[in-house]
């Protein structure tokens, strides 16, 4: 069965693109197929996986209901060279996604479209990422309405964990749904362990408030992922030996044993 995960919170910056590029990377080095959808607004995953602009991209799949979401899908490209697991439909840099966006209140459907397209192609799946932008959107409703479960990457602080709170009430309002019937899951992210404060009060959060919610893995903050960043490159290829090079090989590991 094809795990359609949606990426999210509803605060910036706390490494949804990094969370989505790197899981995506080490579930597919795991021999499993990943298509990953870029809803971000600014189309940071695609920047990863697809430089170069395509003949089409989410918009044609989502605006057109006859499109053939097949011909939007692309082998996922690092330095050049294609993937042999990992895939992508890209967004569109500048204003494109934005206009999208706004495209979409026109016309029918438009919250399900995103649903009903990935129908034909989940059974080629083993897992579909939904990388996503912070704000409320049609776009974003379309990832929630799609999605089988989600995961919300979360900084040790409380403005990020108010971007987890918000979200999850989205959700229950979108989905008619209580939030014990939502299946998520919180990861910590570019968390600082000299911080101890901060550190400490981020571990009491989530065993009082998401007790059976979040992963056992910790993705501490480490130059490699900036570093990552600047050459467009998930942490592993950059460094393969590096510490942090392995924070997204066990998150992957959980994931696939969940």
């Amino acid at each position: 069965m094809t795990r359609i995960i949606m990426i999210g919170s509803r605060k910036g910056g706390p490494g949804k693109t990094t969370t989505t590029v790197n899981l995506g990377y080490e579930l597919s080095k795991q021999g499993k197929r990943v298509l990953i959808l870029d809803f971000d607004s600014q189309g940071d995953t695609t920047k990863y996986y697809k430089p170069n602009e395509t003949e089409f991209y989410l918009g044609d799949v989502l605006l057109d209901r006859k499109f053939d979401i097949f011909n939007a899908i692309y082998p996922a490209e690092i330095r050049g060279t294609e993937q042999e697991n990992l895939f992508i439909i890209p967004a569109r840099r500048g204003d494109v996604m934005t206009k999208l966006d706004m495209d979409l209140f026109s016309i029918p459907r438009r919250e399900e479209r995103l649903k009903f397209h990935l129908e034909k192609v989940k059974g080629q799946f083993d897992f579909i990422l939904i990388d996503t932008s912070p704000g409320t959107s049609v776009l974003g409703v379309n990832a929630v309405m799609a999605a089988s479960e989600f995961l919300f990457p979360t900084e040790f602080k409380e403005h990020s964990f108010d971007g987890v709170e918000t979200l999850l009430e989205h959700i229950q309002e979108v989905m008619f749904i209580e939030e014990d019937e939502i299946n998520f899951t919180v990861v910590p992210v570019k968390v600082d362990r000299r911080e101890r404060k901060s550190f400490e009060y981020g571990k009491a959060y989530l065993s009082e408030r998401w007790p059976d919610n979040h992963v056992k893995t910790t993705i501490y903050a480490r130059t490699l992922f900036g570093d990552a960043e600047q050459e467009h490159v998930p942490a592993s290829v950059l460094n393969a030996g590096h510490e942090a090079a392995r924070y997204y090989k066990s998150l992957a590991g959980e994931i696939l044993n969940d």
